[in-house]
């Protein structure tokens, strides 16, 4: 390779933990049918949260993660460390990479991690009668924690393991920019491939904060829907009846490969990356900038690393939260991005139908935005039946579409302003 020539990032694995099953083909043939995964919640402390329904995995799925991993099912007791695990072995083994024995000092992790849970037993169990933390007698009683508390899992916890797990010795990172996360994990990893700091990188999220706190965290910023509708119902993305984003959790990676690599040992190639782009709004925590000025920068830094016109891209898995603002802002950005173009893009929400995986989003919806290339197939948007006039794009209302997609966009935009968009387009 010539100096500072570019290297080749292909897609040659995917994995994924979602409210909609533990495997990518049947998450994609669910989403492709418009299938929500939005369901009443079953955490025994939720009957009295605003909140009642998310995109929660379910036990059954739960059990099968704790039963494949038991070492540190034992060990960490985590949710987001657990679907973090099961979605890059799915992923490695996807791309016919080996999930344990070798060490591989060429292979690495870039994972995007939520804030941990927090319990609040865990500060109230120490409190002296002058309701002051009793620093002593926590120390010496450390070992009553819980196992998935925040206090016993720092955010680098889950990229250690798989690290360990399935031998990836090389560049490893953690990102915790909230839910622009994933996809600057996916950006970074891209980078760190296709610059040559190594030859294969597991990149994605994982994240759940369906506990007590992380339940109410949203509410009181004002951002949850507590609507009490049919849960399949409650997440409607673009619609003019949105009441706020629905919480969901899980996982999505992708192994992110430089392409003679991918050649050289028979990989399937499902697609390949070619363009990452980040900015920050800079504005506020709790709100987009209201004319969508990060997000606009977002995606035209893609698409100028990219080396396209705006008119090649197909496709949009937009951030699509169901938020007024969200919605609203992401909207008029794409249409400052793509101008005329925009009218003839295909703009769809993967959180109708799985919630809102917070710093994991970007994981699942890179996968169906490979998917979507791959396979010249878009899911819908569902629940999308009152359009808002606000929000006046093609979001491929309620049933899957076929189409040609010789490229498409992913957008993650997260609180504090934090903003992210990759391209991927076929490979060829």
């Amino acid at each position: 390779m010539l100096s500072g020539q570019k290297r080749r990032v292909v897609v040659t694995g995917l994995g994924l933990a979602t409210s909609l099953g533990l495997e990518l083909d049947e998450n994609w043939q669910a989403v492709l049918a418009g299938k929500s995964g939005i369901r009443r919640l079953s955490h025994e402390k939720a009957g009295k949260s605003p909140v009642q329904a998310a995109g929660q995995v379910v036990d059954a799925d739960w059990n099968k993660i704790r039963d494949t991993f038991e070492k540190e099912a034992g060990h960490e007791g985590e949710r987001r460390t657990l679907f973090a695990l099961w979605a890059a072995g799915s992923a490695l083994r996807d791309a016919g990479l080996p999930e344990t024995g070798s060490r591989h000092a060429r292979y690495g992790v870039s994972l995007a991690a939520g804030l941990g849970v927090n319990r609040i037993e865990d500060i109230h169990r120490w409190l002296d009668t002058g309701r002051n933390f009793d620093y002593t007698r926590f120390s010496r009683e450390y070992s009553r924690i819980a196992d998935d508390s925040i206090i016993r899992n720092n955010s680098n916890r889950p990229a250690a393991l798989i690290a360990e797990r399935f031998g990836l010795n090389g560049f490893n990172s953690t990102i915790t920019t909230a839910c622009a996360s994933a996809t600057q994990a996916l950006g970074i990893g891209f980078r760190a491939v296709q610059r040559g700091d190594a030859d294969m990188i597991v990149a994605g999220g994982a994240d759940s904060m369906i506990n007590p706190v992380g339940l109410i965290f949203f509410v009181l910023l004002g951002a949850a829907s507590v609507a009490s509708d049919e849960p399949s119902s409650l997440c409607r993305p673009f619609d003019r009846k949105r009441s706020g984003l629905v919480m969901g959790e899980g996982a999505g990676f992708a192994v992110l490969e430089e392409e003679s690599h991918a050649v050289n040992r028979g990989a399937r190639i499902y697609a390949e990356v070619s363009g990452y782009g980040s900015s920050m709004d800079a504005y506020q925590v709790t709100a987009p900038h209201p004319k969508g000025a990060g997000a606009e920068v977002s995606m035209k830094r893609a698409l100028l690393d990219c080396g396209i016109s705006a008119g090649h891209i197909d496709y949009i898995n937009a951030h699509g939260t169901s938020t007024k603002l969200n919605d609203a802002a992401e909207t008029l950005a794409i249409k400052n991005v793509f101008g005329e173009a925009a009218r003839g893009l295909a703009v769809s929400s993967s959180k109708s139908m799985i919630g809102h995986l917070l710093a994991a989003s970007g994981g699942p919806e890179f996968v169906f935005t490979v998917m979507s290339v791959n396979q010249d197939q878009i899911h819908p948007t569902i629940n999308l039946h009152n359009p808002d006039p606000k929000c006046d794009l093609d979001y491929v209302p309620n049933e899957k579409r076929l189409k040609t997609v010789r490229a498409a966009l992913s957008n993650s935009f997260g609180f504090g302003g934090q903003n992210s968009s990759i391209i991927v387009n076929k490979y060829g």
